[in-house]
């Protein structure tokens, strides 16, 4: 069955003179799309766009967009991880991939979310990763490597059995990290005061601060074959629980697996993700026309995969077929590792939604030649190129890639991100607000 995606319609919002001049400080909503270069905007446009008449869908993203950014770590790769990127959009300062909020010395920096908390708001963080990942752990943690997610879980616990945590709200995956055999954390932080909730549905009981969700053993499920809503849901639970505190309060966004999907090369997958992120920018842009005073910005730590819309040589990228894929790659290559290899064939047919020809019959079958050790991987591999070339999407790499990325801001403050910015700029005009 053809899985049916929602663009939200853009709504102008407006605000009063008296908010856009206010001496108050703006709430801040701070967005991050993984791995979100500006080519994976075009494709999840054009995904939600009517093929026939060539009537392009306006989404969430349009009206915010004021520039772009580099991303470059402190070295001399030109090519960031997402740990150095979202440190440099924490600290406003560059460091080398792999580092949690410290420097290339491995000394703390200073976080907006730290700052910010030291000068009375509140804070918080939702994210579709472990919530001890690399982009909001370098928002309210200090390490000198990114995988070391049972240390970072560990730091994020420790400020709360300290009495200082550093969030008032903090959402996503990453449950296996804090309820582990050497340590569950779930069992000792009630007594320090926090409350711990690992069900996505029943946010809406939460009403107190602070609070820990996590809601899969790691990452969430792929919004596309999961809930596409979770975003949307996290985001609209944090700005309820943030909004009533005294004074203002930070939040940071994360729409995470828009990376995720890129390094797979997976592009019904990332489209997907896309979604996801672009409904809780529906509920951002619905707080904000209640609460004028509120800044939103968003941008990506860095693009992933190197995404073409177009490949060999073929001037066409078939959207439709893209939406008619119902499920990742990788949730296909667990399904068919339990499979009779005479049913691989008919089971990918049946999840693409296309007609299987001889070559990609045999590009698929080739994998069932490799040792078991093996066969993942050349699964993955033959779903790549069956997916890619069904769709006209290219791909360069599994990683990242060094282009620029979009920025965009609407609200008090956002004229200072127009134009072309790096992205430690980004993180200097949001401190200056919270300091």
């Amino acid at each position: 069955m053809k899985r049916t995606l929602i663009a939200a319609s853009l709504v102008a919002c407006s605000f009063s003179a008296a908010a856009q001049t206010s001496t108050e400080e703006p709430n801040i909503i701070y967005i991050i799309g993984d791995g979100m270069g500006f080519e994976y905007i075009s494709a999840y446009r054009y995904a939600m766009s009517d093929l026939e008449t060539h009537t392009v869908a306006p989404i969430e993203f349009d009206a915010m967009l004021t520039g772009a950014a580099t991303t470059y770590p402190e070295d001399k790769t030109w090519v960031t991880d997402s740990a150095a990127g979202a440190t440099a959009l924490a600290t406003g300062e560059k460091t080398y991939n792999g580092a949690i909020g410290v420097d290339n010395d491995k000394h703390p920096l200073k976080t907006i979310m730290e700052m910010a908390k030291d000068n009375g708001w509140a804070t918080g963080a939702v994210s579709t990763s472990q919530v001890n990942h690399a982009t909001p752990a370098s928002f309210f943690n200090h390490h000198p490597s990114r995988y070391e997610y049972n240390e970072i879980a560990d730091l994020i616990a420790e400020q709360v059995v300290n009495g200082h945590p550093s969030f008032d709200v903090l959402l996503g995956g990453g449950r296996s990290y804090f309820e582990r055999v050497d340590k569950n954390w779930f069992e000792i932080l009630p007594d320090y005061g926090l409350a711990i909730t690992t069900d996505l549905n029943s946010l809406d009981e939460i009403d107190e601060t602070p609070v820990l969700g996590t809601f899969a053993p790691k990452g969430l499920p792929f919004a596309i074959d999961g809930d596409v809503n979770a975003l949307a849901k996290m985001t609209d639970a944090a700005l309820r629980l943030l909004e009533p505190k005294e004074g203002s309060f930070a939040l940071m966004i994360e729409g995470s697996e828009i990376d995720w999907c890129g390094h797979a090369n997976d592009i019904a997958c990332a489209v997907h993700e896309m979604d996801g992120l672009n409904r809780a920018l529906k509920v951002v842009r619905e707080f904000q026309e209640k609460h004028p005073n509120t800044l939103v910005v968003m941008t990506a730590d860095h693009s992933t995969g190197g995404l073409t819309l177009g490949r060999d040589g073929d001037y066409a990228w078939y959207s439709d077929r893209v939406m008619n894929i119902e499920s990742s790659i990788s949730s296909m290559v667990s399904d068919l590792l339990k499979l009779d290899t005479e049913k691989w064939a008919g089971y990918v047919a049946d999840k693409v939604n296309y007609d299987m020809s001889e070559e990609y019959i045999d590009e698929l079958m080739s994998a069932a030649d490799e040792d078991e050790k093996d066969r993942k991987d050349a699964l993955h591999d033959a779903l790549i190129y069956i997916t890619g070339d069904i769709t006209g999407t290219g791909w360069t790499t599994s990683g990242h890639t060094g282009v620029d990325v979009p920025v965009f801001a609407r609200g008090p403050h956002s004229e200072a991100f127009r134009g072309y910015m790096n992205n430690t700029d980004i993180a200097k005009v949001l401190i200056d607000i919270v300091k």
